[in-house]
This record gives structure tokens, C-alpha cells and sequence, in this order.
């Protein structure tokens, strides 16, 4: 008999993969969604929808009650959902964490527990590494951003409730096929401007988002519990070797910046003001810069790796795989 599995933000770029890995994995696959979700990624038609309204609990029980009276229980759920940018940093935290929230209170509710329940978080839940020292799961938390706190604050939510059998997942920063925001570093490569902010020796950690994936369920099938696993490809890169190796994919010969911190900050204040007149949130805005200036986001993955997670793609390999599909979907010139 197929296990259920619940994927909420199903139709976001990690939530979208993980649909996809649970249907090769023969699960009976749900997708968290809501009304007004874009389903370009959720086009299976094993794929079954469960519209969830994590800000009316009324509803969010109607909708649990129904999946039960037909489908029994959840033996597994992955809670990608949330906001990672947002005009009203007010939003972070009702999203990231008041919806877990409500997400888990209906849960024990509508005696819906299931076997365990997987939030993805983020790094910047931790904030960056001490010295050269990199991010372990034990460091004491210091969350630059209003998204980071929010992350963290769900954390601490779940710590809270050790009945519950949760697992949290933070990976570094993300990327891969479908991904916006690390486009955005390509397409700046891709017009021959290389920047950086403060130095160009920051340290930096990735992981593909096909590796994320199947960390993710690597831990969800596992027997860890009530816990943090850092997710990375297991190497580290300054910012100036990403550059380089971008460059070298694109084929592309670049002019070099380093932006010193007060003009970051003069023009993230400046793109915040007409963004907030176009209604859309800025690439560079003030939070994100917070974390541009931070020098150290690498990242110790021991318990992950304890686990037996084995990454596939190192950052040179996943940057031709990455490239590669944006040609092909016309995103980028071949």
C-alpha cells in the first residue's frame, strides 16, 4: 500500500522537485497548494491537490477533515511553504511562522501527527560562521534578516513541542532548473559585470537543488528525529571563485567591482524606494544586503553526512547543468 505524503509550496522551485521525487518514489503524492498557485511544474496527473489556507484555521480544518474522511492519514509531510521576500517584513513572520503554526495546531487537532513532519528552513535561520569557522548545528543562533528570525522562530516552535516528530532541513543557498534568484547573479555575469560587495573573498556554500532533494528524503526516511541538518554540497567557495567559475560556463570576459558597504546601502535604500512604487521587491534591498556583507557562509554538514548523503553535483557541475536548462527553456542565449 502507498504511504501519503503531504508537500506543501508545492508549486515553488524546491517544492515543485520534491512532487516530482515523491512520485518516483511511488508515494501517494499531495500538493499543498493555494487557489491562486501557478501548477507549470504540477502537470503529473498521479498528482492529487489539497488546497490549504494556513490563515483561516476554519478552513485549514475543513480541508485536513476531508483528506482524512477519504484518504486516512499523512505518513509523511514536507512543509516547504513559506516567504522569502516581501515588501512588509511583517510578512515573514506570519507567514514563516504562523503558518507552520497553524499548520501543526490543526494537525494535532484533527489527530492528523504524522509519522514525521519535515520543515524546511533556512541557513539564515543560524546566521553567518564566527571567524573562519564554519556554521555547525550547535552554534548559537544569530540571524542577520527578518527572514532569518522568522525561520529561526519556527524552529523554536517545533523544539517546543518534542511530542511532535519533526525534522528540520537548512540548506544553503539553492540552486538549479527553475530557480530565480541565482539567475540573476548568471545574467549579471552574462553582461560582463562581476560584482561584489565589501571583498570578494567571502565564503560561500551551495547546494543543487536535486542534491537538497534527496537529502530531504534521505533524512525523512531515516531514523533522525527532533533535529537540525545542515545541507550543502560539502565544499566551499569564495565569492570570487563563483564568479570565476560562471564565467568560465558563459564563456564571458567581465569588469570586476567591489562595491564598497555604505554605496551598497545608499542604492539597497534607493532600489527599496521604487520598489515600493512598483509594488515588487528589489534584488539588492537592505535585508538581503545584510547577508551580502556577511563574510562566512560555510557550512559543517557532519550530521547529514552521517546520514549518507553523498552529493552529485559540486558547483562547477551544477552550474553547466543549470545553465544548460535555461538555454533550453529560452531563458538564457545558447
Amino acid at each position: 500500500m502507498k504511504k501519503n505524503i503531504l508537500i506543501t509550496g508545492a508549486s515553488g522551485f524546491i517544492g515543485s522537485f520534491l512532487v516530482e521525487e515523491a512520485l518516483n518514489r511511488n508515494y501517494q503524492t499531495f500538493a499543498g497548494i493555494r487557489s491562486a498557485s501557478n501548477k507549470q511544474y504540477l502537470r503529473d496527473q498521479a498528482i492529487r491537490f489539497l488546497e490549504l489556507d494556513f490563515s483561516n484555521s476554519h478552513l485549514l480544518d475543513i480541508a485536513l477533515a476531508g483528506f482524512a474522511k477519504q484518504y486516512g492519514r499523512f505518513d509523511y509531510i514536507i512543509h516547504t511553504a513559506g516567504l522569502t521576500k516581501t515588501i512588509n517584513k511583517a510578512e515573514f513572520d506570519f507567514v514563516n511562522f504562523e503558518h507552520t503554526k497553524s499548520l501543526v495546531q490543526a494537525l494535532q487537532r484533527n489527530n492528523l501527527v504524522p509519522d514525521k513532519f519535515v520543515y524546511i528552513s533556512s541557513l539564515a535561520s543560524f546566521g553567518p560562521g564566527m571567524g573562519s569557522e564554519p556554521i555547525t548545528s550547535t552554534m548559537v543562533r544569530q540571524p542577520l534578516t527578518e527572514y532569518g528570525k522568522s525561520k529561526l522562530k519556527a524552529e523554536q516552535f517545533l523544539y517546543a513541542n518534542p511530542a511532535f516528530p519533526f525534522l528540520i532541513i537548512n540548506p544553503t543557498a539553492v540552486y538549479g532548473p527553475r530557480d530565480k534568484d541565482f539567475f540573476f547573479l548568471l545574467k549579471s555575469i552574462e553582461n560582463h559585470l562581476e560584482l561584489y560587495i565589501g571583498s570578494s573573498e567571502q565564503l560561500l556554500s551551495f547546494v543543487h537543488v536535486h542534491d537538497l532533494v534527496s537529502a530531504i528524503f534521505l533524512s525523512m526516511e531515516s531514523a533522525a528525529f527532533n533535529q537540525s541538518l545542515l545541507v550543502s554540497d560539502l565544499q566551499t567557495y569564495t565569492a570570487k571563485k563563483v564568479n570565476q567559475l560562471i564565467k568560465e560556463r558563459l564563456n564571458k570576459k567581465t569588469i570586476s567591482l567591489i562595491i564598497p558597504p555604505n554605496v551598497a546601502g545608499a542604492f539597497a535604500v534607493f532600489s527599496e524606494l521604487i520598489g515600493n512604487i512598483r509594488g515588487k521587491v528589489p534584488i539588492v534591498n537592505r535585508e538581503r544586503l545584510k547577508e551580502f556583507k556577511a563574510k562566512n557562509w560555510s557550512v559543517d554538514c557532519s550530521e547529514m553526512v552521517e546520514l549518507g548523503y553523498e552529493p552529485k553535483f559540486n558547483l562547477e557541475e551544477g552550474l553547466s547543468h543549470s545553465i544548460n536548462w535555461y538555454k533550453e527553456q529560452g531563458w538564457m542565449k545558447r
